[in-house]
């Protein structure tokens, strides 16, 4: 943390047999692609380790590389934090913001690699491409190619050298001890910076206790999930939700809700659920992937619960009241071809809508009973021009 000298109690993450051998053997498991044993095994060691450069790193890149953006983000600030300018660590925060699309933040780390190693030929290609695909909705498909992959920072080697070790983090701790003369000791929390973190996002992460036992025994549930489609799914809630995409987080949030996972589980996916957010129509409209089509919300409504989606159509048996609106939305029907579905629209304010234009609604899905499979609680209406 900058600004503030940071004195682990726990002698610096001394090398011992019993460390090289927990890193040794992640690392192994991470090159053979087998990055969620290793992330568990390490895991298992957080508290031990807690102030060890390394052991942070190599946590944070197998997260990087399996896909868990949130892990990835917490292990990776904390190695930063022990080793402020070292140019890995830059590489792999930078591609989590260029996941996020954060372009800004992302240059900023990249232009800091060059500032310490002029001939990196990462942050040198990674520049290149944020350049070319600036202001553009490309840099997105580019994204989501597959790509970025090719901007993360390899994984460590299996072998350690000790040595190295000892002169770059263990002999630092001990000046630092001599020109400060105080410990302070260290909590199991990992600190953030806070203009980079999420509201609820530290809270929601799962304890090896609810990692141990995710299923609940007996009970009716409306998905019956593994114990690996669970943790996997409480995974996929989190990385949305650290990216901002709050429907994709909504249905995976869902999906535990109604499901077989332990109430430790379900807890921490609702102190997410709190901090989910209300999309306007150009956030919708930006993120085309976050908005859900009808054919795929009415197969399971009660996935898509409290989603928020932006539909056209047309409306129909409008019920005007002096404080509210109602009418029958025909959903795909703006163009006066076909009908994908009728959905009714509650909105809590008084609305003049045309019968004769087509209407954009955009709404909170709501699951009901049959015949009805679902409703939606509008937030905004658009009327548009008649299109022929």
């Amino acid at each position: 943390m900058r600004g503030t000298i940071l004195i682990p109690a726990s002698g610096c993450g001394l090398w011992t047999p019993e460390f090289q051998s927990v890193l040794t053997k992640a690392a192994r498991l991470a090159r053979r692609g087998n990055y969620e044993t290793a992330i568990q095994l390490l895991e298992s060691e957080v508290y031990n380790y807690r102030d060890s450069f390394m052991f942070f790193y190599l946590l944070g890149i197998c997260c990087l590389y399996s896909g868990n953006y949130g892990g990835a983000h917490d292990y990776l600030t904390r190695a930063r934090e022990i080793k402020t300018r070292e140019p890995s660590v830059l590489l792999a925060l930078a591609a989590l913001y260029v996941k996020r699309a954060d372009s800004r933040r992302a240059i900023s780390f990249y232009l800091e690699v060059q500032e310490i190693d002029g001939k990196n030929r990462t942050a040198r290609k990674a520049l290149k491409i944020l350049r070319k695909y600036a202001g553009s909705d490309d840099l997105l498909a580019w994204i989501e190619s597959g790509k970025l992959r090719g901007l993360y920072p390899p994984l460590p080697r299996e072998r350690f050298k000790p040595v190295k070790i000892i002169r770059n983090i263990i002999l630092p701790c001990f000046v630092i001890i001599a020109l400060a003369g105080v410990v302070i000791i260290r909590s199991g929390k990992f600190p953030v910076s806070a203009d980079s973190r999420r509201e609820g996002f530290i809270e929601s992460g799962l304890t090896q206790n609810d990692k141990k036992n995710p299923v609940e025994m007996g009970g009716i549930y409306h998905f019956i999930l593994t114990e690996k489609q669970i943790l996997t799914s409480y995974d996929n809630a989190r990385n949305f939700f650290y990216e901002r995409r709050d429907n994709s987080a909504r249905i995976e949030i869902n999906r535990i809700l109604e499901s077989n996972a332990n109430s430790g589980i379900k807890n921490k996916a609702r102190i997410m659920e709190r901090y989910l957010e209300e999309p306007g129509f150009e956030t919708l409209k930006s993120k085309s992937s976050e908005n859900i089509a009808y054919t795929e919300v009415v197969k399971t409504p009660l996935l898509y619960r409290d989603c928020y989606v932006l539909w056209s159509g047309m409306a129909a048996n409008i019920d005007e009241g002096q404080d509210e609106t109602s009418f029958d939305f025909l959903i795909g029907y703006d163009k006066r071809r076909s009908i994908e579905g009728i959905v009714k629209v509650n909105l809590n304010f008084a609305a003049d809508i045309n019968p004769e234009y087509p209407l954009e609604v955009l709404g909170k899905i709501v699951p009901v009973e049959l015949p009805e499979a679902l409703r939606l609680e509008g937030v905004t209406i658009h009327q548009l021009a008649m299109t022929k």
